[in-house]
């Protein structure tokens, strides 16, 4: 553990004011450790402290032959060879203790501010402060996000997939660096497709933990076991992994160009669209599917569309309607139905239309949520 900031101590033996003038020239020595003989930690003393000890009337006089022994104070010390996460974990159940006590006899906390390190023979190895855990765990989460974020690009780096038949367009603008949107597309068997919109709960590094999964999930997948236990399986392992704690809602589907059909499963999302020359449907499925993650036990039901050409089916997350401007009115699905039956008039792509007037609607209104698409073109 590396987060020890203040590295000095003296003998226990010393006198205090011999400390004192001592430190009039280190104005930067907040604390310091105090050891025996053998250099094992006896306890620490707070620089403002110990100068306002000093500075009382007669101080330097009441504590003429006092040793700094007799001033320090008993700070539990904690393991420098523990992680530091560990630390934190133990640092929080000791405040919990004390907040306790503390209310069960009706007085007030008086927690420290700084905190020992010792060795395994209980040597004095530096002191660290609260803030400087919490900064250390602040940036850790940080360079953790960053890294996430990173990683969740390279996952959606692929935005379209353009074959004979058919064509896809994938979209995604994250709220808050790393997001719980994911698309995926990718040809299958027999010249089929597979694709699937999906929006994990929660943001940050837990979503991107399922993003990544799910990504490796597919990739890895044999397609020609179907659809529904492709889903099931997706089930399976985010039940098992995150325990009923982390959902998604996401729609699948399959292509097959021989019979101009998609097959879909639709699990507790809803939000999907079928373009029929400019007429704009909503599609639900008969049944109603649970999101993935909140039951161990799925059987979905899927739901077949017969396509016509020049059909489209549009899928997208609600971070897309949801978004508001400076009135606090939404985008709505009126708005997101005009873009899209529009869209046989525009020759520019829906990746470029759609962004652009959410942002306009927006009036530079701050993105509350994670907003994606998938597009699917039929074109036979």
């Amino acid at each position: 553990m590396n987060i020890a900031r203040y590295l000095w101590y003296v003998p226990e033996s010393v006198k205090v004011l011999d400390v004192t003038d001592e430190l009039q020239r280190y104005p930067e020595i907040a604390v310091f450790g105090v050891v025996n003989q053998n250099g094992s930690y006896c306890g620490l003393i707070e620089r403002e402290a110990l100068f306002s000890l000093v500075g009382k009337p007669f101080g330097r006089e009441v504590l003429q032959r006092s040793l700094i022994r007799d001033l320090i104070k008993r700070v539990e010390p904690f393991d420098a060879r523990v992680n530091f996460l560990s630390v934190a974990q133990q640092l929080q159940r000791r405040d919990d203790a004390l907040n306790r006590a503390a209310s069960e006899k009706g007085v007030a906390v008086e927690t420290n501010k700084y905190f020992p390190l010792v060795d395994e023979q209980g040597r004095f190895q530096g002191i660290f402060s609260r803030y400087d855990l919490h900064e250390y765990l602040a940036t850790i989460t940080r360079n953790d996000i960053e890294l996430a974020s990173r990683i969740q690009e390279r996952l959606l780096s692929q935005q379209t997939l353009k074959r004979e038949h058919c064509s896809l367009i994938g979209w995604t603008r994250s709220a808050k660096g790393v997001g719980g949107d994911f698309y995926y597309m990718q040809e299958i068997n027999n010249g089929m497709l597979f694709a699937t919109l999906c929006d994990v709960s929660g943001k940050g590094v837990s979503a991107a933990l399922i993003v990544s999964m799910l990504w490796g999930m597919l990739r890895t997948y044999d397609y020609k076991r179907g659809l529904r236990e492709l889903v099931i399986n997706i089930n399976k392992a985010i039940v098992t992994t995150f325990h009923l704690e982390k959902y998604l809602t996401g729609f699948f589907l399959f292509f097959d160009p021989l019979q101009s059909k998609l097959l879909c499963a639709d699990m507790g999302h809803s939000h999907v669209y079928l373009i029929r020359k400019n007429h704009v449907k909503p599609i639900k499925g008969r049944l109603l599917n649970l999101p993935i993650g909140v039951d161990e036990s799925v059987s979905p039901a899927l739901m077949g569309i017969t396509l016509q050409k020049g059909d489209r089916l549009f899928l997208y997350t609600d971070g897309i309607t949801e978004q508001v401007n400076r009135s606090g009115e939404e985008f709505g699905e009126d708005r997101l139905r005009s873009v899209l039956s529009s869209l046989s008039r525009h020759e520019r792509p829906l990746n470029e239309l759609l962004p652009e007037s959410i942002d306009l609607f927006s009036e530079g209104v701050p993105q509350q949520d994670d907003m994606s698409f998938l597009l699917f073109t039929y074109e036979a």
